[in-house]
């Protein structure tokens, strides 16, 4: 029996009770893996309920699925229920599968990973002082390319990886390569190009030939635009109305200015099903299988987060134990969920998820927080206050509450009273100063 039969028949079950497996079905912990599935649910179950998580959750050891639960709607406004089958956006955690496309064609010696970038794509910029970037480099985020080179009206257009790579050659690099690491969605969609120069055809179509075959990914999907996509959830943020916290729709995007970065869909089954091939060596000998084998007890992880949809996959080896969440609903519940969760794995108590504090009535003119806060902008959308693409609330105690993140805020007005600096506080206490921009 294939995999994905075995898989898909075990996932009719929402929860696998694995009565018969007796002592030999112990966790690291002694508790047994219904047990650590029950325990998951019920720390899923109350976000649900209250419309803070939208999504899947899936729970694995080895191929035996422990819990496969679905909650919320794929589509809000027409109440359609999501399900196992539902396709998400999995953000960054393409990355990975862009990794492993390359290095199967490196080991099949149709591309160099040690060769200058400008091999695969001419006049592909150099750093500021000449030096030559490599594909390597671009695989570790240290070519010097911009993380997005892109502003929201280009991402609702259909770009091309080859539109991203002119406009990275107009940017230039931001340092010499090989110097430093910033992380950069940008550099993937490079590799991407690069791929379709070698193997010349589109990166969909080598990726889904590569990777999503090999693995038995048969759900999983590249950005189509504006043409349908079956099963596709639609994405979703937390916003409030009035005093209450509400879903909204996100923003249309065209994820295809993310190619290779961020521009796969698909089903928790099928990051499961990736998961297994890297381990199982379907990939041969990548990094990403070597991390596993050699770091055994390490709990690793891969998430991803683009206009809506959330994504996280960890895997412990010495435990054969994965755990995938996909979410079309930008909400803190996603990440406060992982950690709980991600404590499970590893034996340790959970606690359960805070709800986030209730919406308070205004208390000073949002217009005076508008404005430039080194790297976060404030800005009112349709009288909603808004940090970025996140939109916040007053709370009590003058204070403010991000509800995609978990963030409080505070804004500090000066001895006159203007406002000159947002001071962030994280679910620890430490805070975060932010002087607001002269300019403002």
């Amino acid at each position: 029996m294939s995999r994905g039969l075995r898989t898909g028949i075990l996932t009719q079950m929402m929860v696998l009770v694995l009565a018969s497996a007796g002592a030999a079905q112990q966790a690291a912990n002694g508790r047994s893996l219904a047990t650590l599935a029950d325990d998951v649910a019920a720390l899923v179950r109350p976000q649900a309920e209250a419309g803070l998580f939208s999504g899947v959750i899936l729970v694995a050891r080895g191929d035996q699925v422990l819990l496969q639960q679905a909650y919320g709607f794929a589509n809000w406004e027409l109440r359609v229920p999501n399900s196992p089958t539902t396709r998400f956006g999995i953000a960054s955690i393409t990355k990975p599968m862009t990794e492993t496309l390359v290095y199967v064609l490196a080991d099949s010696g149709r591309i160099d990973l040690d060769a200058p970038v400008e091999r695969y794509l001419p006049a592909f910029p150099k750093g500021p002082e000449g030096g030559v970037p490599t594909v390597r480099q671009l695989l570790t985020h240290r070519a010097g390319v911009p993380h997005r080179v892109t502003d929201p009206i280009d991402e609702t257009q259909a770009l091309r990886p080859s539109d991203i790579v002119e406009r990275i050659k107009k940017s230039g690099l931001l340092f010499e390569p090989g110097t430093r690491s910033l992380y950069s969605s940008a550099g993937y969609t490079c590799l991407a190009r690069v791929v379709e120069v070698v193997e010349d055809e589109p990166f969909a179509t080598v990726l889904a030939k590569h990777v999503f075959r090999p693995a038995e990914m048969k759900s999983a999907i590249s950005e189509t635009g504006q043409r349908l996509m079956q099963r596709r959830a639609a994405p979703y943020r937390l916003g409030s109305s009035g005093q209450q916290i509400v879903v909204k729709s996100a923003p249309y995007k065209d994820l295809r200015f993310l190619t290779g970065a961020g521009s796969v869909y698909a089903t928790a089954e099928d990051l499961l099903h990736f998961v297994q091939a890297i381990r199982e060596g379907v990939f041969g000998a990548s990094p990403l299988r070597e991390a596993l084998v050699e770091e055994p007890t390490v709990l690793h992880g891969w998430t991803g987060r683009t206009n809506g949809y959330e994504a996280s996959v960890d895997i412990l080896p010495a435990e054969d134990l994965i755990f995938i969440s996909l979410s079309n609903l930008q909400s803190a519940a996603n990440w406060q969920s992982r950690e709980q969760i991600r404590n499970l794995m590893r034996g340790r108590a959970a606690v359960a998820i805070p709800m986030p504090p209730p919406v308070a009535a205004e208390f000073e003119e949002p217009k005076s927080l508008l404005g430039s806060y080194g790297p976060a902008d404030i800005n009112l959308v349709d009288a909603a206050l808004f940090r970025g693409d996140n939109e916040f609330y007053p709370i009590a105690g003058r204070q403010y509450y991000i509800p995609a993140s978990g963030t409080i805020m505070e804004f500090r007005r000066a001895s006159g009273g203007a406002v000159d600096a947002i001071v962030s506080i994280s679910a620890g206490g430490r805070e975060t100063v932010l002087p607001k921009s002269d300019s403002d």
